[in-house]
């Protein structure tokens, strides 16, 4: 069995029914089952089906109108489009598992993991209910994806871009289509940021810890940032792209995101920063979007 690496948010929402295209910056030819991996975790925490790939979104309204099937929002659209996750990869009866299976990590695998016999054993078990009649009927229902139109879904979309139509992800609230009994429930991210500005728009505030100021990190909130710049929790699984980070005062930095810490890889710059901009506990700091890629850090 594969497993397919992703990260949170997105694997979450995927398995709480509300997220139902996977975007990537190319096409898939995999079919069928295969496991979900909560990057940065070591664990499988569910299965899903792969039931086909679409031509990529070529336009930003396109990608907008896409929203309820990959459930990015309105302020991350234009960098996910410009960071070329354009590529949708249409997923069906996702099952959360009650028990999350460790695996081994391969050094340097990014997008798939091949599972070995023991781990696939364990998820399988998992699933033998559902197949014996034990669980939700939902979970072994026909397929909700059905071949059509493209245009059906992104009104002005050429007509040869015929792949699939999906239906509406559940509405949040409601308990996803398929899912095992109790599943477990994802861990709290470690002291997530304190968000005093709006959600979305430009730039966020978040407000520094006494563990930010002794340890040389900031918190930051994932869903301000391309999905492809948030690795793992070590730098065997950095993500494929970097940030340009600039601390004002202070340096600029090409770094990525421990998804596991909510945290800058790089920590010496973080701790010039604080030193420079004279920053104690409770103060804040203001991180602004310059490009899509770019980001500013500066006292709040």
């Amino acid at each position: 069995m594969d497993g397919l690496l992703i990260r949170e948010p997105w694997i979450g929402l995927i398995l709480s029914g509300r997220k139902t295209w996977e975007m990537r910056t190319t096409g898939c030819r995999k079919r069928g089952r295969i496991a979900l991996i909560r990057a940065g975790s070591g664990l499988v925490v569910g299965v899903a089906e792969i039931v086909g790939s679409l031509d990529p979104l070529d336009a930003l309204d396109a990608y907008a109108a896409g929203e309820p099937y990959h459930a990015i929002g309105p302020a991350e659209q234009r960098a996910a489009f410009e960071g070329n996750w354009r590529t949708p990869w249409v997923l069906r009866n996702a099952l959360a598992l009650k028990r999350p299976v460790p695996y081994r990590h391969p050094s340097g695998a990014v997008t798939w993991v091949t599972l070995d016999t023991m781990v696939a054993s364990a998820i399988e078990e998992q699933l033998t209910p559902l197949s014996q009649g034990g669980g939700p009927a939902s979970a072994l229902a026909p397929s909700s994806v059905t071949p059509a139109d493209f245009s059906a879904v992104v009104p002005g979309r050429s007509t040869h871009s015929a792949a699939f139509t999906v239906a509406p992800a559940p509405a949040v609230g409601r308990p996803p289509a398929a899912t095992l009994p109790d599943p477990a429930p994802s861990p709290p991210p470690a002291a997530p940021a304190e968000l005093v500005s709006p959600k979305g728009g430009p730039s966020r505030t978040v407000r520094l810890t006494g563990g930010n100021i002794r340890n040389g990190h900031i918190y930051v909130p994932l869903d301000f940032f391309p999905g492809d710049t948030v690795g793992g929790s070590n730098k065997d699984e950095a993500a494929p792209r970097r940030l340009t980070v600039s601390f004002e005062p202070g340096q600029t930095v090409d770094t990525d995101i421990d998804s596991t810490k909510r945290i800058l890889r790089t920590r010496a710059p973080v701790r010039d920063f604080f030193a420079r901009a004279g920053l104690t506990e409770g103060d804040a700091v203001l991180i602004e979007r310059t490009a899509p890629y770019s980001y500013r850090f500066s006292k709040a």
